[in-house]
């Protein structure tokens, strides 16, 4: 099971975007949520491509692997199949596993999926804390590990490993323009890595270059 944070910076203020469950057939009826589901283990679908998938089929946001992090990862017993229920190890059926994944908000989300989630909104992570009830079990037990991972996202993201030669050959770079200060260096906006066409499908969106000003008059 993957959860996505997608996550955005609006008047110095962190927000992440979420919207609400509306199936009352479903768990978590009324509670927010954010893109991110099921992998599919019929096709031997591991948790980083299932959440690169279910981002772009709830909200056609298509996301970059260099800008994709993991920040938390659990294994539990249960005893349903597709939900966290920890129970003893000799009463669970199932081993489920829980994953959750940043990414920055780059582009206007679609609402895509009309049945079972409401419009995608912006919700500040400050007042998330204060309302953790209104989340989904794993956004509740770990808002507070999400808002460090955001705040530390920028470093953190130079140690992936995809990144790690990226870097390098940036920095190499550097030293051959000195007149290139550290001040101007900005690594998300530099690194340009290409994505396995096979992992995500290619969409062209029109909105995909969208201001700060789109999300106040949208979200705010």
């Amino acid at each position: 099971m993957t959860q996505l944070i997608l996550f955005t910076e609006i008047e110095n203020k962190i927000c992440i975007l979420l919207a609400q469950r509306i199936n009352p057939n479903k768990d978590f009826y009324l509670k927010l949520d954010g893109p991110g589901e099921k992998a599919i283990h019929e096709k031997n679908e591991n948790i980083d491509v299932c959440v690169i998938r279910e981002c772009f089929e709830e909200a056609e946001i298509v996301l970059r692997n260099e800008k994709l992090l993991k920040i938390f990862e659990e294994a539990c017993y249960s005893t349903k199949e597709w939900r966290a229920e920890p129970c003893l190890q000799k009463e669970a059926k199932y081993i489920v596993t829980l994953a959750i994944y940043l990414h920055p908000l780059e582009e206007p989300p679609k609402h895509t999926e009309p049945h079972t989630l409401g419009p995608w909104n912006l919700y500040k992570i400050k007042d998330l804390l204060k309302h953790r009830n209104e989340l989904v079990p794993i956004l509740k037990e770990n808002i507070e590990l999400i808002d460090g991972k955001i705040k530390a996202y920028k470093q953190d993201i130079l140690d992936l490993p995809i990144n790690a030669q990226k870097l390098e050959e940036i920095k190499i770079k550097m030293e051959k323009q000195p007149q290139r200060t550290q001040e101007t260096f900005n690594f998300l906006n530099d690194i340009e890595l290409e994505i396995p066409e096979e992992e995500i499908p290619e969409i062209v969106d029109e909105l995909s270059h969208t201001s700060i000003k789109f999300w106040k008059a949208i979200f705010l």
